[in-house]
């Protein structure tokens, strides 16, 4: 079987292939070896290692992954099920093995014992909370005035992600308590679409709609997740039973996962290339001028700077925000600490 297969699975319901493999399949393919059945001389084949990921641009290096030939340096095959999100991600636990993700990692280390194992990104840059031209917040000039204009309005954003992240944090800089507006959980493509056709008073957007021309809808970008405070990683995580399992193919991936983000940073017109052609293949447009705004503004992790990080920091602090605005309980908070594995993260960057 070939190490590119890749199925795609929308909201975690319908499912249909990416033209980018090469195969029309109505549901993600069952593991093959390409062997005839093991005999005593021929030790059975691993089972493919399932990874998800989103038709976004957190996951976009696994276009690279395939198109370099970083698949054939592991002894196993890889199944590719592409999500529109982290919350749906999350939902179809014990359907994959790995995830290369985002935000909405918090919780599956919170709730369903995944374990992290890899940052890829710096995705602190690409969530904008926008508001209409005429909107008159624009003209308010302290967070006393702000505050009085959006109490009682309509915030967009997708739950669970980075956007309602970015939401509570601007609402609480301003002193308002998110429950005193009216927050709207959308798909990211859907908090755009429905901003563009009048709904909402306000709304977080996301890569890549964050880097659309705010001119076109007349809309004006006047706070970001950066500006409020906040920050993020994009982030990579394993499930418990892969992690006990599987830890050296856990441990190979995560390099794979390195040597792709490491040349992707480093060739700007490639990456652009190739980010552009992950979207193409999930089905939607992304130019390659848009292509190189998101490089700049959420750069791949090189491995150099990977080796920087103290894996944990950032999750346990994000962490931490989400159980004291309830978000999680206290036995999540604890779990997401429980669950960094920084043994997986510096045996693979051991071997980089």
């Amino acid at each position: 079987m070939s190490k590119k297969i890749l199925a795609l699975l929308l909201a975690a319901a319908m499912v249909f292939a990416l033209a980018a493999c090469g195969s029309q399949t109505a549901a993600p393919p069952a593991a093959s070896s390409g062997n005839s059945e093991p005999t005593q001389d021929t030790p059975a084949a691993k089972e493919p290692l399932r990874v998800a990921v989103q038709s976004f641009y957190c996951s976009s290096m696994a276009q690279y992954i395939q198109d370099s030939g970083l698949l054939d340096t592991l002894d196993y095959d890889v199944e590719w099920i592409v999500f529109t999100g982290g919350a749906p991600i999350n939902e179809a636990m014990g359907e994959w093995d790995l995830a290369i993700t985002g935000g909405a990692a918090v919780y599956a280390l919170a709730n369903y014992e995944c374990k992290l194992v890899a940052h890829q990104v710096n995705g602190t840059d690409g969530n904008y909370i926008i508001a209409r031209d005429n909107d008159p917040i624009l003209n308010a000039t302290t967070k006393e005035e702000q505050a009085a204009l959006v109490r009682g309005k309509t915030v967009l954003c997708t739950f669970g992600q980075t956007g309602h992240y970015t939401a509570n944090l601007w609402l609480e800089s301003l002193g308002v308590d998110p429950a005193e507006c009216d927050l709207v959980n959308l798909e990211v493509a859907n908090v755009y679409n429905s901003w563009v056709a009048g709904e909402g008073d306000y709304a977080v957007v996301t890569e890549p709609y964050c880097y659309y021309d705010m001119n076109e809808i007349n809309s004006t970008v006047f706070a970001t997740l950066d500006s409020v405070g906040g920050s993020l990683f994009e982030s990579t995580v394993c499930t418990k039973a892969a992690y006990e399992n599987r830890y050296d193919d856990i441990v190979a991936f995560v390099q794979v996962l390195y040597k792709a983000t490491d040349a992707l940073s480093k060739d700007e017109d490639m990456a652009a290339e190739s980010v552009s052609a992950w979207y193409e293949a999930c089905g939607k447009t992304l130019s390659l001028e848009d292509a190189k705004t998101s490089l700049e503004g959420k750069p791949m992790i090189s491995i150099e700077e990977a080796k920087t990080i103290k894996l944990g920091d950032f999750m346990n602090s994000y962490a931490a925000w989400f159980e004291s605005r309830e978000l999680i309980d206290a036995t999540g908070l604890e779990n997401v600490k429980n669950n960094i594995a920084s043994d997986v993260f510096a045996d693979a960057l051991a071997g980089l």
